[in-house]
C-alpha cells in the first residue's frame, strides 16, 4: 500500500511541475481519481492482522466459551441434528461435585431429569441458518439455573461465535463468546 501512496503524491509532483494549464487540469484529475481509488481500497480492506472468515460458515465442531484458557468452564461440540445445529457439553474444567461425582443436571426444572450427567447434556437445539453465517430459532439451555432461552447464533469475522440468548426479543438478552480452542482438550463422561 505504501507503494500505491508513492504513487500519488509522484502524480501530485508532476502536477506541480506540468507546464500547461491543460496538463495539469488532466494530472490533477488522475491523482484524484487514484487517490479516490486508493481510499475505496483502504475501507474495503480488513483491518491489518485480523484473520478472514473461511467462506463455507461451517460452525460444527468444538467451542470454548472463552478465549483465555485459565478461564475456561465448558467446551460445547456443535454437529448437525436432523439438518439442524446442536450442541452438547464435551469437556468442564471441573466434571465433579465437591463430592467426587460427576456434576448432574441439578436445577433442571423436571425433576425426573435432574440425575442427568452435564458431560453430554446437550445445550443447543434447534438452529436454521438464515444467512451464510448466522443461525436463528434454536435455544439454549443453561444448566446454571435450569432455563431454557430463545438463542441466535453469529460467525464473526475474526473466527469466534456470539451466541445470543434471550427472552421474548432478543433485546432483551446476553451474548456470549466462544472460540475454537487451540489445545486437545478430554472429552468429558
Amino acid at each position: 500500500m505504501d507503494a500505491d501512496f508513492a504513487r500519488a503524491a509522484e502524480a501530485s509532483a508532476a502536477v506541480r511541475a506540468a507546464g500547461s494549464p491543460v496538463d495539469r487540469v488532466v494530472l490533477r484529475t488522475r491523482a484524484r481519481a487514484l487517490a479516490s481509488l486508493l481510499l475505496a481500497f483502504a475501507l474495503a480492506s480488513p483491518a491489518g492482522g485480523a484473520p478472514e472468515r473461511s467462506g463455507t460458515g461451517d460452525v460444527r465442531g468444538l467451542w470454548v466459551d472463552h478465549r483465555e484458557g485459565d478461564k475456561r468452564k465448558v467446551a460445547v461440540w456443535i454437529e448437525d441434528c436432523d439438518g439442524l445445529l446442536c450442541g452438547r457439553v464435551y469437556w468442564l474444567k471441573k466434571p465433579l461435585s465437591a463430592r467426587g461425582r460427576p456434576k448432574r443436571d441439578r436445577h433442571n426444572p423436571d425433576a425426573a431429569l435432574r440425575d442427568r450427567p452435564l458431560c453430554g447434556l446437550r445445550i443447543l437445539s434447534g438452529f436454521r441458518r438464515v444467512t451464510e453465517s448466522t443461525w436463528s430459532t434454536g435455544q439454549i439451555y443453561n444448566a446454571n439455573d435450569g432455563r431454557t432461552f430463545s438463542s441466535t447464533i453469529s460467525l464473526e469475522n475474526d473466527g469466534s461465535l456470539r451466541i445470543r440468548g434471550y427472552v421474548g426479543i432478543s433485546l432483551f438478552g446476553k451474548t456470549v463468546e466462544w472460540v475454537r480452542p487451540k489445545e486437545n482438550l478430554e472429552r468429558c463422561g
